[in-house]
C-alpha cells in the first residue's frame, strides 16, 4: 500500500486539476452563451462532479491522517459551492444582460411588463399544468419550467447546511434562501434580463426545502458525517473528556514523624 500511494495521489491530484479545468471552461460558457436548457445544465454537473468526487477520493486515500481526510473533502466542496454559485450568477444575470442595447431592452420590457412579471401566487404554475393537461404547447416548456425552477437551487439545501453551521437552523436556512431569491428576481426586473415571477420563487423555495428535510433524516445525516461534509456537532463542556487529578496525599502529622 505505500508503494502505491505516490500514485494514487498522483492520480487523484491530476483528477483534481482536470475537474478545474472543466470548472473554468464551463464559467467561459455559461457567461457568454448561458445555459439554455435544463440538459445543459445537467451534463455541466457530470462533467464537474466526477472528475472532482474521483479526484477527491484517491487523494485522500494517499493521506494518512483522518483530519487531513476532512480538509481535503471539505475543500473539494468549498470549489464546488463557489463554482455552483457562479454559474448560478452568470445563468441568470451576467448572460441575460443585453449589454449593447441596455436601454432599448429596458424600454421595451417595460413596455411590456404585464409579460414579464406576475406578482399573484401560482398563476404561473396554473397555466403550465392547465398546459401539461390539454397539452397545447407541448410537454417539453411547461416540465423543464417545473421540474428546473424546483432544482435549480436544491444544491443550496446541501451546501448551506454541510458549510455553514448555522444553516442547519431551518428558520435561518428559510430565510437566507427567500432572501437570495426575492434578489434574483429583483435584480432580473431592474436589469431587464428575465421574467419576475414569484412562482419561480415559490418552486425555488419548496425545492431547497424538501432537500433541506431530506438531510434531517438520521440516516441521511450520519452518511454525510461519515464522508465529512457535514460538520461534527461541537461538543458541550460537559461531555469533553475531564482529567481526573490525582488524590492529594494527607500530610503527615507531627506525631506521627516522632
Amino acid at each position: 500500500m505505500e508503494n502505491r500511494n505516490p500514485v494514487v495521489k498522483t492520480v487523484g491530484t491530476l483528477l483534481l486539476f482536470l475537474a478545474f479545468a472543466v470548472m473554468g471552461w464551463q464559467l467561459v460558457l455559461v457567461y457568454t452563451s448561458g445555459m439554455r436548457h435544463i440538459t445543459h445544465g445537467l451534463l455541466l454537473i457530470a462533467g464537474t462532479c466526477v472528475p472532482l468526487m474521483l479526484g477527491t477520493y484517491l487523494y485522500t486515500r494517499s493521506q494518512p491522517a483522518r483530519e487531513d481526510h476532512r480538509k481535503t473533502v471539505r475543500f473539494s466542496f468549498f470549489v464546488l459551492f463557489v463554482f455552483y454559485a457562479l454559474v448560478l450568477l452568470g445563468a441568470l444575470i451576467i448572460s441575460r444582460v443585453d449589454y449593447l442595447t441596455f436601454a432599448q431592452t429596458k424600454a421595451a420590457y417595460l413596455e411590456n411588463i404585464d409579460l414579464m412579471t406576475n406578482f399573484h401566487p401560482l398563476e404561473t404554475v396554473r397555466l403550465y399544468i392547465n398546459a401539461i393537461k390539454y397539452d397545447y404547447i407541448g410537454m417539453e416548456i411547461p416540465l423543464s419550467n417545473l421540474v428546473g425552477n424546483a432544482m435549480l437551487f436544491m444544491p443550496m439545501a446541501i451546501f448551506l447546511p454541510c458549510l455553514f453551521r448555522p444553516m442547519r437552523k431551518l428558520w435561518l436556512f428559510a430565510l437566507t434562501m427567500f432572501l437570495l431569491l426575492v434578489a434574483v428576481e429583483a435584480l432580473q426586473l431592474l436589469l431587464a434580463c428575465g421574467s419576475c415571477d414569484v412562482d419561480d420563487i415559490l418552486l425555488n423555495l419548496t425545492g431547497t426545502l424538501i432537500i433541506f428535510g431530506i438531510l434531517k433524516i438520521p440516516a441521511v445525516h450520519r452518511l454525510l458525517m461519515r464522508l465529512y461534509l457535514m460538520p461534527e456537532p461541537i461538543k458541550s463542556p460537559e461531555q469533553a473528556p475531564t482529567e481526573e487529578k490525582p488524590e492529594k496525599m494527607p500530610e503527615d502529622k507531627p506525631e506521627d514523624r516522632l
